[in-house]
This record gives structure tokens, sequence and C-alpha cells, in this order.
């Protein structure tokens, strides 16, 4: 993006799939892909801004039509995803919207989100001026409601002509209704956020907002199918010396970035229990405590408070799973 190109450029994969990084936030980039195809195909489709300002002319330039859409994917049901969804509305009308049903409700209304995974940081610190920054940034980065017209499930097939096929996968652990898209000819899985390596950015961990448990079971269930891409929601990154921060894996770099994702699952599984059942202590206590052993381990960074707070959703979903505790209130 330049000065003089405000807008993404699309970024050919091969197989007739495009990647088109678009911003949202102040310095966040998801990444979308659309499959050209005779019933063309967006994964994905940002913030409400984001079909108009990126997606339009990103394609347009290459001579692709947004407009022609016929599917939109859903990998999960977050703002960065699927904030877009009632703008494509109106550019493509003739569109289906599939989404696996657990996620369903967060195209519903905007307090699914405001008082959900996106909170869950502020409410387990009880921050409350950070509480209605992000209440106020979902109200302007989301549109909804929006209608889902088919409620894909895992094994779902679709045909989007061609002899094109695309097989939907149930990849819960970052939301429950996560689901990725393998594009079987090309064999490549759309996974948006479900496996993250150690997450967006340095020094940070992997956002596992609902199952720790069914995170790492997507790890070992994308690992055996196999794919030759992995086509990412952002540029997540391996750990420490591994694989770099990109978007979208190829073949033994694929392997390896799946490899990385369950070990440093498993660093942090291992660290939080050794935590909780060595002393007294609430989350904060604990958090603080299992982000200090992980500097080390995986090069978390702290914060001034000895914290990392985009680290707080995945540390809460690994400590609840092994204390039994609720969901930050």
């Amino acid at each position: 993006m330049t000065a003089s190109n405000a807008h993404p450029a699309a970024v050919h994969l091969g197989d007739g799939i495009y990647r088109i990084p678009c911003q949202f936030a102040a310095d966040g980039i998801v990444h979308l892909y659309y499959i050209d195809a005779p019933e063309p195909v967006l994964i994905d489709t940002g913030v409400s801004a984001t079909p108009e300002r990126d997606l339009l002319p990103a394609l347009s330039d290459i001579g692709l039509d947004l407009r022609a859409v016929r599917h939109i994917f859903t990998t999960h049901g977050h703002w960065d995803h699927m904030g877009g969804h009632g703008s494509m509305r109106e550019i493509a009308p003739r569109a289906l919207v599939y989404i696996q049903p657990a996620d369903a409700y967060l195209l519903d209304r905007l307090e699914a989100h405001t008082f959900g995974y996106i909170t869950y940081m502020p409410r387990a610190l009880g921050d409350a001026t950070e509480l209605k920054a992000v209440m106020a940034q979902m109200a302007s980065n989301i549109v909804c409601p929006v209608r889902a017209d088919v409620l894909v499930l895992d094994g779902h097939r679709i045909d989007i002509g061609g002899g094109r096929t695309i097989r939907a996968v149930h990849t819960p652990g970052h939301s429950r209704g996560s689901m990725s898209y393998f594009l079987e000819d090309a064999k490549t899985l759309f996974t948006g956020d479900a496996i993250q390596g150690l997450g967006g950015g340095v020094g940070r961990l992997p956002l596992v907002f609902d199952d720790s448990r069914a995170y790492r079971a997507t790890i070992a269930r994308v690992a055996g199918i196999s794919p030759d891409r992995l086509c990412l929601g952002h540029a997540f990154t391996g750990l420490p010396g591994g694989t770099e921060a990109n978007p979208v894996r190829e073949g033994a770099i694929a392997r390896q970035f799946l490899e990385e994702s369950g070990q440093a699952a498993k660093a942090i599984e291992e660290t939080m229990r050794r935590v909780i059942f060595s002393g007294d202590g609430g989350f904060v206590v604990v958090a603080r405590t299992v982000l200090q052993r992980l500097v080390s381990d995986l090069g978390v960074t702290l914060d001034e408070e000895g914290l990392n707070r985009r680290a707080i959703a995945t540390l809460h979903a690994f400590y609840r799973e092994l204390t039994g505790s609720p969901p930050p209130v």
C-alpha cells in the first residue's frame, strides 16, 4: 500500500487464490482470501469498511469483481473477520453467508462481542477504562445483525464450479465455531485464527478465547490433513528461532509451523499447571507468574505491570481448563 494507492494489492498465490491484506484498528492486518472460480469465494470480510475500501478496488485492479462473489465463508465470528459481512450484503447480494452454528450468534447482535470474547482481558483484570474503549471500537467496526444463509457443519462440501470443491473442517479452540475450509484440488486450508504459533507479533502468545484443549486437538487434526498450503488470518509467528511471521505457509514450512504451534500450546499448559499446583493465588497472580516463566521459554515480553495484556485471554482459557473456573464476568 502506497500514498498513491491507498488500498492494498491482491497477491496471487496460485490455483486462482488471491490474498488481500486489509488494515483494521490502528495497527492490525487481517488477511482475506478470494478464490477465482465459476462461483467466486471470499474467505472472511474484515471490518465494516473493508469490502468497499479495500476488497473492491484491490480486485478491480486485477480484473476481478467483488460483486460477483457467490460464497462468503466465515472462519469464525470475531469482529475482524465478520465485521464486513453486512457491507458485503450490499455489494454482493446474491452471495451466501456460511458460518459454523456455534459462532452464528456473533452475527446477530453487537452485544455478543462487547460482552464476550473481545472484553475478556479488561474484565479479567478489572480495567474499566480499557473495557469502555474496546466496546466503542466494536460499535464502529461491526454491522449487525447479518443473516447466515448456511450453518455449515464439519465435512460439508460446497461445489464452487469448474470441478472445484471446498470441504469444511471444524477447528475449534480460538472460538467454539472456528471453521477451516479446504480447497481440495489445491490442497489449501484456510484456517483463519484456528492455529497461531505464538500469535501475531513479537513477544505474544496465541489467542485462545474459548477452549485450550480443543485448540490443541485442532492442531493435531490439521496436521493429519497435511495440507500443502496453509492460509492464515494473520501473519502469525513461530517459536523463537523457528518459522518467521507469514500469513501463508507452504510445504515443509507449513508442517513446521504446525509443530511449533503444538509445542507452544504444550509449553503454556505445562507452565500453567506447575504454577497453579505449586501455591495459592487468584488468576492475576497466576498469570503474572506464568508470564515471567514464559519470557525465557517462549520469548514473551512483559509490560511495566509484569503482564502481557494480549496474553490474558489465552492464559484464562488454560486456567479455566485446569481449575474449572468460569469465564470472566
